[in-house]
């Protein structure tokens, strides 16, 4: 008489209670993503239209489509099949789906360098110094596809390791990001040609008080939106660099953060590109803001 048949260890319900509790949220996080994504895809769609087809094509549109259309979201779609799709190889698929990580970084950072580029009116070393900086964003996202592994828990995908070099990608964003924030801030608040307390200073800085119309209306298009991306940022390292969370739960941050930056990022270039800054009885895609630097330019 045979031995009555053990548990298969090819069905999820075989799987550790706490292993399936942390993959079941990270399909939760992942497939939420996914529905927040394609719904701002949609709901932006006549405007994406009008952006493509109604404006002349430049290098800024090349890299919002880049960015929010195309690599961003095959990255998300990418590890929400990676996490409720039994695939055949792992390591495999999880090195194509981060293969899109450095392509959606370097294009959402593409669109925050035209919006420096345009604040500043094309000055030539803020455009040199934020060019450096977005080759760093580049180059420290190809560490992502490098470095995280993965395997197979019977019919399932999982993490196993991602290294702590993996977050200098978040990291050397965070600093690119954080960067802009101060550099438009900072020339908005010197256009205001009037000196400042430190706490004015400060209120400006997160609010766009004692502003200009024109430089609050600014920073209120845009700003705050990098605040969103700043603080995303910092959750997503503190994830990756935490030891004692689960090697599942050091990546699972970086798909709404790439979601959230992206819409964040693709949104500033949309109001500016076809909506220009709003203020009441003015709507211009070019002004004078200094002495120094004769134009605002939208890219």
């Amino acid at each position: 008489m045979s031995d009555p048949p053990g548990p298969d260890s090819s069905h999820p319900a075989s799987l550790p209670p706490d292993l399936q509790r942390q993959l079941h949220v990270a399909r939760l996080v992942f497939t939420c993503t996914t529905a927040v994504f394609i719904w701002d895809i949609l709901h932006n769609f006549v405007d994406d239209y009008h952006l493509f087809f109604k404006h002349k094509f430049r290098v800024s549109a090349a890299a919002y489509l880049g960015s929010s259309r195309t690599t961003s979201l095959a990255y998300v779609l990418g590890f929400t099949l990676f996490s409720t799709y039994p695939l055949a190889n792992c390591q495999a698929a999880m090195v194509v789906f981060n293969s899109f990580y450095p392509l959606s970084a370097g294009c959402t950072s593409l669109l925050f360098f035209f919006r420096v580029r345009a604040i500043y009116g094309g000055q030539r070393i803020i455009s040199w110094i934020f060019a450096f900086l977005w080759i760093c964003v580049v180059g420290a996202a190809i560490l992502v596809p490098i470095y995280t592994y993965a395997t197979s828990v019977g019919p399932v995908c999982i993490v196993t390791k991602i290294p702590s070099i993996v977050g200098a990608a978040a990291t050397v964003l965070t600093v690119h990001d954080t960067s802009v924030f101060v550099a438009i801030s900072y020339r908005l608040l010197a256009d205001s040609h009037r000196e400042h307390t430190p706490k004015e200073m400060m209120r400006a800085l997160f609010r766009g008080a004692n502003l200009h119309t024109f430089s609050t209306a600014l920073f209120r298009d845009g700003q705050m939106y990098y605040i969103i991306t700043i603080l995303s940022n910092i959750l997503t390292i503190s994830l990756v660099y935490t030891p004692s969370v689960s090697p599942i739960y050091h990546g699972v941050m970086a798909i709404p953060n790439v979601t959230l930056t992206s819409i964040m990022a693709c949104r500033v270039y949309r109001n500016a590109k076809l909506h220009y800054v709003h203020v009441p009885h003015l709507s211009l895609p070019t002004l004078s803001l200094s002495r120094e630097n004769p134009a605002v330019i939208v890219p």
